[in-house]
This record gives C-alpha cells, sequence and structure tokens, in this order.
C-alpha cells in the first residue's frame, strides 16, 4: 500500500510543474537595485541590470513622467533626470523585461527648496473715478501661492489677503482729494512664508456718487411712554467726494427686495412699515456744502401697533446731476415698537444695595435682558440671576424684577419678587434709550437697587 501512495505523489508532482518556467539558479531577470532617489537637481544614474538577454527593454509605466528617462547601455539601466523646479516630490515607474520576465524599479526625485519668494512682475495701477484697479503677472516659481495687498487710507491701513490665481484686483472708496495712493504687493509662498514686495503709486479720479453715510441703528418706538406721536429719523446722505455748492436733487423708493434680503441674513421678520406711517421725501436737494448731509423722516407713531417690528427699506432711485454710489446706496431702517424690551448693558449706581463686586468689571458680561410679559408687564433679572445668558433664562422668584408702567401717568413700577417697595424712582430716558432702575425696599431701611441700563439692542 505505501509503494501505491508514492507513486501516486511521485506523478502528482510532475503532473502540477509540467506548464510552469523553470529557471536554473543564478539565471533570473534581476536588478542591482530596487529604487533610485535623486535630489531635486538634473542627475544620471546607472543600475546593473543582472542577467540581462539580448532582448532585454525598458520602459516608463507611470503616468505624467517626462521628467524621466531610461535607456540600456550593455548590461547597466541608465535613468536620467531632469531638475525639479517644484515644491513637490515626484515618482516614476520603470519596467525592465526580458523574454517573458520583469521587474520594477521605483525612482523618486526631491523637491526644490526655494531660497526666496519672487515678486509679482508688471505691477500696474489704473486710476478710475473713485477706484484704482491693480494687475500683475504671477512669478513662474512653483513655490509662490498668492498675495497680500496692503495700503493706507488716510493714515490707515488697509490688508487684502487674495486667493491663489488672481492677478487683478479693483480697490474702491479711494479719494482723489487724498492725492497719490502707494500700493504694495507682497508674494507669499506655499508654506505661507511672505516673501518679496512689489509697488506702484498713482491718484484715484475724483467721484461724485450719492450713498448713505453709514448704517442707522434700531429706531426704538416707545407707546405707551410716548411724548409725541412723531417720531424723527435722521440719516446722512451724500458724497464723499462733491463739487462746492453744485446741487443734486434726489429721489428714493422702498425697495422690499431689501427687506427679503435683511430677513435672511438675519433671521428677524420685521413688517414692511405701513407707507402712511412714513411719507418718502422726493425731489430732496442736496447743496453742495458738506459731503454729507441730514435727512430727516418722520413717522406717525399712531399708525402703528404695539409690540410689532417693522422696517423701511430705502434706496436711492436717482441722482440729478451725479451718479448713484454701488456702495450704501440703501440701508433697511429697523422700528421696534414696545417700551422696554431689549438687551442692555446694566451698571451699578451710587445708592445700591448691592456691592460692586456683584456686577463684572466685563460690560460683556453685564448684559441683561427685559422681556414682555403682557400689555403692561415686564420682566428683568435680579443682578445676573435671570435673563443674562438668554431671554428664557428665569430662576427663582428672587431672581427676577417685575416691571409694570401705568399709561395714565407714565410712571414703571420695579420691584424685586414679591417685596414691597416704598420709593419708585424708575425713568426711562426717551433721548437715549436709557432705563434708570432706582426703588427702596419698604422693609430693608436703606436698601436701594439703583441701576443703570443702557446699550439697547435686539440681540445679546
Amino acid at each position: 500500500m505505501k509503494k501505491i501512495v508514492c507513486i501516486l505523489l511521485v506523478f502528482s508532482v510532475c503532473f502540477s510543474c509540467k506548464n510552469d518556467d523553470t529557471y536554473l539558479e543564478g539565471t533570473y531577470l534581476s536588478l542591482s537595485q530596487t529604487n533610485v532617489d535623486f535630489s531635486s537637481d538634473a542627475q544620471e544614474q546607472a543600475v546593473e541590470i543582472i542577467n540581462a538577454g539580448d532582448d532585454t527593454k525598458a520602459g516608463i509605466t507611470s503616468e505624467n513622467s517626462d521628467w524621466c528617462q531610461v535607456s540600456i547601455k550593455q548590461n547597466q539601466l541608465l535613468i536620467k533626470v531632469s531638475g525639479n523646479d517644484l515644491v513637490t516630490s515626484r515618482i516614476a515607474k520603470i519596467e525592465v523585461s526580458s523574454a517573458n520576465q520583469k521587474v520594477s524599479l521605483m525612482v523618486r526625485q526631491a523637491r526644490k527648496y526655494f531660497t526666496h519668494i519672487a515678486a509679482v512682475k508688471n505691477l500696474q495701477a489704473i486710476p478710475g473715478p473713485g477706484e484704482v484697479k491693480l494687475k500683475w503677472t504671477e512669478p513662474e516659481e512653483d513655490n509662490f501661492s498668492h498675495v497680500v495687498v496692503t495700503y493706507q487710507i488716510n493714515n490707515q491701513q488697509h490688508k487684502l489677503v487674495l486667493e491663489n490665481g488672481v492677478t487683478e484686483y479693483t480697490i474702491k472708496e479711494l479719494l482723489n482729494a487724498y492725492g497719490e495712493h502707494t500700493f504694495y504687493v507682497q508674494s507669499v509662498d506655499k508654506d505661507r512664508d511672505l516673501g518679496e514686495v512689489a509697488s506702484v503709486a498713482t491718484i484715484p479720479g475724483k467721484l461724485v456718487a450719492f450713498r448713505f453715510e453709514k448704517e442707522i441703528d434700531t429706531q426704538w418706538i416707545p407707546y405707551y411712554l410716548r411724548n409725541s406721536n412723531n417720531k424723527i429719523v435722521t440719516l446722512r446722505i451724500g458724497s464723499a467726494e462733491f463739487n462746492d455748492n453744485e446741487q443734486s436733487v434726489i429721489n428714493f423708493e422702498v425697495d422690499e427686495g431689501l427687506l427679503q434680503a435683511y430677513r435672511e441674513k438675519t433671521g428677524l421678520s420685521p413688517e414692511l412699515l405701513p407707507a402712511d406711517a412714513c411719507p418718502i421725501p422726493q425731489d430732496y436737494v442736496y447743496t453742495g456744502t458738506s459731503a454729507y448731509q441730514n435727512l430727516s423722516l418722520q413717522v406717525d407713531v399712531s399708525a402703528l401697533q404695539d409690540r410689532h417690528v417693522y422696517a423701511l427699506p430705502l434706496k436711492i432711485k436717482s441722482v440729478s446731476s451725479a451718479s448713484v454710489s454701488e456702495m450704501m446706496n440703501s440701508v433697511v431702517i429697523v422700528f421696534y415698537v414696545d417700551d422696554l424690551e431689549g438687551w442692555y448693558t446694566v451698571d451699578r449706581l451710587a445708592k445700591c444695595g448691592e456691592g460692586a463686586a456683584q456686577y463684572p468689571s466685563n460690560p460683556e458680561k453685564r448684559r441683561r435682558y427685559i422681556k414682555r410679559t403682557g400689555d403692561l408687564t415686564w420682566e428683568t433679572g435680579y443682578l445676573f440671576r435671570a435673563y443674562s445668558t438668554g431671554k428664557d433664562q428665569i430662576g427663582s422668584g428672587t431672581s427676577v424684577q417685575y416691571i409694570s408702567i401705568d399709561p395714565d401717568t407714565k410712571s414703571i413700577v420695579i420691584q424685586q419678587n414679591g417685596y414691597p417697595v416704598s420709593d419708585n424712582l424708575n425713568a426711562y430716558d426717551l433721548q437715549n434709550n436709557e432705563l434708570n432702575v432706582e426703588y427702596l425696599y419698604r422693609d430693608w431701611a436703606g436698601w436701594w437697587t439703583h441701576e443703570r441700563m443702557y446699550n439697547r439692542t435686539l440681540t445679546r
């Protein structure tokens, strides 16, 4: 039985090797190296081919490897690379074959290490009305990434970091009256190191273009505390540069598209201010005696509803003898109809029974909200135990101050929790939107709550 098994094993081994190639030891194709490294310079190296045949050949099998060339001379594989001017290393794969044998070799070339960061070329400054267009050509060096543009306006430094590939930029809101402006364009490499600087100077042209001088703050409209049905809102309109005593007629329009954009940007949902609440001035005359002059709007508070938020999206429609600026040619004026609601900064005043240590030195930590709770009632925190981090942050009863308004006398009553009060000297400053909290506890001799609540805003 053992003989039969042995005979079968011999036949099995012979059968399994029947179609395989066999090589005598020391005759297979190989290379003296399987990896070759180069510096970033153009160089050449040789690798010995072991057991090369007459039909031995070599070629590059990797993509984008034109920088690497290979040839065979006698029994040597000659590898030649061009200089690498890139900030990244690169790899090529070579395959050597002879008959039905193949071997591979990896070629690696190091990145170039640059000793300087070249400045941009052909820098130009092209002046226009109220602006200057800068144009340049990027340097060819591979370490270049992008540029930083700096310049000064009225001794104030301005800095622009531009994206890779940007080769021109227009700087607006420049004044001809300031004379020559110098612009600096500094190269930055791919390691974010700063490089050489190119500069150019020119004088921007004069631009008479009308705009609003700045955004306008939220207009707080008192309802029960008001002493008039008229609310005057003052805007500033004009042109940074103008022709002395040259009059211009300006017309305006209400742009509901601006209101929708405001809603999307802020997440707030003000209603459009009723047309009869604020007539829009037409044929407004700009006198040309100063860069900006007042534009007064009169709002009829009786046309508004308490506990509502409105907005007036106002846009410059046309100017008779000049152009409309691309910048700040519109404003969205928000009207918040509520006597007290909003976020305030809180200061301790002289008579306050609570010590100064109860009031953080950082004004941002002294913010507190007054929340509307009814037609004539509001709440706020006592010290900063409630309504200091959010509109719904309510602690225990002793953490809250309760506020009410008498619409007939316009008096403001405030008390902490349910503690009786003997003197209520609270007052609201309509001009500055400030609440003076000042009341004396009846049962605690000489103990006052005395605070100034100011810097009223919609958000914390």
